[in-house]
């Protein structure tokens, strides 16, 4: 009988390092979050009471007219750390982050582990009008990324460690495994990502709440008090209070992000907006202290049933200007934490209301605040399973889920309705970028315009008469004709069925040139846009063709791009994965066996793949090569007697051991060779 085999194919134990990975980022999450908190009780000691107790503000009375100073005095220390490290500490970075993430190669700083949390703390700590769960979030989001980067995963792996990271945050913070899955799910992937994905979320978040619990135990930020369900007419109370919270969170969507565009326009220096942000959200607090910081534990007052309707209106409209006027003006920090108290404050005033004129369909004054929270967060991050998840493991009382479901959909119908961005995608939108990408379109993003353009391309000289550009526009496939200078500059653009208006209007003038028919200021393209930015100009511009300049207004011109490249190239795409994906027999290379791109230094030019043998020399197989004079040609079988030049691209097979002796000699030259075979024989 044939023995079980014990070892794992390369995939498998790639997956194996992935699940280890994961759990390290959710371990390492958790501590962070932990240093996270203290950093923000240190300075909440420094600024709310040391230096409040200094100014005599706890006092009350007329001391309290000086509560603008002690938010002036965080600010000042934001500016200054702001100077150190420019566009790493002012503004909400999340939707920045979530950009990174989804857009680009999920490649977070990794000072920003203690960027983001020295420039949150700072700001909670001295009472601005944020919250912490943006922040905890990048700040794991980064130990995440910081991890894929040391083991050098691929992009598509890393964005799943950053995700995990930053789930693991939010996990942490509220002791809610399930509700952080969810964020990293919903909110940083957007729902994209595959089923063996997800496990790697699941272990980070569970191992960071575990993690948590080890040294904090099982307490959670929020104290509910039992939920209670009079009856289940208030099904229809709770839906109405979800569509009523749906619409004032599509307002504070559009609010918010206004009040940091209005910021952004004003010709004053940062620091003075920052000022004046700060100086706003302290006159508030003079009137109601309780809306400075991120307010947690009048959350936990407002659910116990402790504030009448003024109140909480009152509390409920400071927190909706305070928060948007702090984040606005760049004050570091996260907008969960103002969703949170808005949401329960509007939930605890809409009791009130209903307990009037409806008072057989409304029960206690704690429910409605605690689903208000959840419906409010579900309408403002469109992510209604973090919201419910998130308040079912709060009260971990099964009678909460019908109502909040409710709510949360209620609220997120109206919301969408009204405005269809999320709070965090909003001001990514009015930049013209979206998040929620088709996999056509995400292949298109990273497809280089350089690789497909044709530089063999039709062009008129810029004093080319009229009569001639009319001859060469009817021997020409093109619908566009380039006109460039004598030193090959693009100098503008000839739509060839623009000529036929000319042909009717008679004479067009014996001293009529190319120059003088072709569109100045016409759209350009750079080699190193994608296929996707291309895509989109040529259907805002009508153009089935665009120019490719070297640097855009006016450079060097280089080839063309048209929407036949563009299909070519996404079906090639297309094909190459399903040609993958339909294989009668899957292909899997033999543990330890790795392909690798290999790059050809100056010591080993001149050299043929006959004469180094990699394969007698070190078990290594030459599958392809690339021309670094020709990188466009793409990659081709390699013929043994072909000389190799500086900067050629092989693609390499074999051991990683026999690997690495063979990148030595690419990277020596010959010299090596003999040795390192040697080496390898023995």
């Amino acid at each position: 009988m044939k023995p079980p085999r014990l070892g794992l194919r390369a995939d498998q134990f790639e997956y194996v390092q992935l699940i280890l990975l994961a759990a390290a980022v959710g371990a390492l999450g958790a501590l962070g979050n932990l240093g996270f908190r203290a950093l923000i009780e240190f300075f909440t000691w420094i600024f709310l009471h040391l230096e409040s107790n200094l100014l005599g503000i706890e006092k009350g009375g007329l001391f309290r007219i000086l509560m603008p100073v002690v938010l002036l005095s965080g600010g000042a220390l934001l500016v200054a750390l702001d100077w150190f490290f420019p566009e790493d500490i002012l503004g909400y970075g999340f939707p920045k982050f979530l950009e990174q993430v989804n857009l680009s190669s999920a490649r977070i700083r990794r000072n920003w582990i203690v960027l983001k949390a020295l420039g949150a703390a700072l700001s909670l700590g001295s009472g601005a009008s944020v919250g912490r769960e943006g922040p905890i979030a990048q700040i794991d989001g980064a130990i995440g990324s910081a991890i894929a980067q040391l083991r050098g995963l691929s992009a598509d792996r890393a964005k799943v460690l950053v995700a995990a990271g930053a789930g693991a945050g939010i996990a942490t913070t509220f002791n809610a495994p399930i509700g952080g899955l969810m964020f990293a799910l919903e909110i940083v992937l957007l729902g994209q990502t595959e089923t063996a994905n997800l496990a790697l979320l699941i272990i980070s978040t569970f191992t960071a709440v575990v993690t948590s619990r080890a040294v904090l135990g099982n307490a959670t930020v929020f104290a509910p008090p039992l939920f209670v369900i009079k009856s289940y007419w208030e099904m229809f109370t709770y839906a109405l209070m979800g569509g009523v919270l749906g619409a004032l969170g599509a307002l504070y969507i559009r609010f918010f992000n206004e009040t940091g565009s209005l910021f952004r326009r004003l010709p004053i220096p940062v620091w003075s907006k920052l000022g004046i942000g700060l100086f706003l959200v302290g006159v508030i607090a003079i009137f109601l202290p309780a809306n400075l910081s991120d307010g947690y534990p009048i959350i936990n007052l407002t659910m116990a049933g402790e504030f009448g309707l003024g109140m909480l209106v009152a509390m409920c409209a400071a927190k909706f200007f305070a928060s948007s006027l702090s984040l606005g003006s760049g004050a570091p920090g996260g907008v969960f934490g103002p969703i949170f108290f808005i949401g329960t404050m509007a939930g605890g005033a809409f009791h009130r209301v209903s307990a009037l004129i409806l008072p057989h369909l409304t029960g206690p004054r704690g429910s409605y605040a605690l689903v208000g929270l959840g419906a409010f967060l579900a309408g403002t991050t469109h992510a209604p399973l973090t919201a419910l998840f998130l308040l079912f493991e709060m009260t971990r009382n099964f009678n909460v889920a019908l109502p909040a479901m409710i709510a949360a959909v209620a609220a997120l119908i109206v919301a969408r309705a009204i405005e269809s961005e999320s709070i965090d995608t909003y001001s990514l939108a009015r930049e013209g970028k979206t998040l929620q990408l088709s996999q056509e379109r995400l292949a298109l993003t990273q497809i280089p315009v350089s690789s497909v353009m044709s530089k063999e391309v039709t062009v008129v000289s810029a004093n080319t008469r009229v009569s001639d550009v009319l001859h060469i526009a009817g021997q020409t496939h093109q619908s566009t004709l380039p006109v460039v200078d004598s030193d090959g500059y693009l100098s503008g653009l000839i739509i060839t069925r623009d000529l036929l208006a000319l042909l009717g209007g008679g004479d067009l003038g014996p001293l009529a040139n190319a120059f003088d028919i072709a569109k100045m200021q016409c759209p350009e393209l750079t080699p190193d846009q994608n296929l996707d930015f291309a895509s989109q100009m040529m259907e805002h511009e009508g153009l089935d063709e665009l120019p490719v300049v070297a640097e855009l207004y006016g450079g060097r011109f280089l080839g063309m791009l048209t929407r036949q490249h563009i299909a070519q190239a996404l079906n090639r795409v297309t094909l190459s994965l399903s040609a993958l994906a339909t294989r009668d027999q899957n292909i899997y290379w033999a543990t330890g066996y790795r392909v690798v791109r290999l790059e050809v230094s100056e010591a080993a030019a001149g050299q043929t793949i006959r004469e180094l043998d990699p394969r007698a020399r070190f078990g290594v197989s030459v599958l392809a090569l690339q021309s670094a004079g020709e990188p466009d040609t793409g990659f081709v079988p390699v013929a043994p007697d072909r000389r190799l030049k500086a900067g050629d691209l092989v693609v390499a097979a074999g051991r990683p051991s026999d690997i690495r002796h063979f990148e030595r000699v690419l990277q020596r030259g010959g010299e090596a060779a003999q040795a390192n075979g040697s080496r390898a024989k023995t």
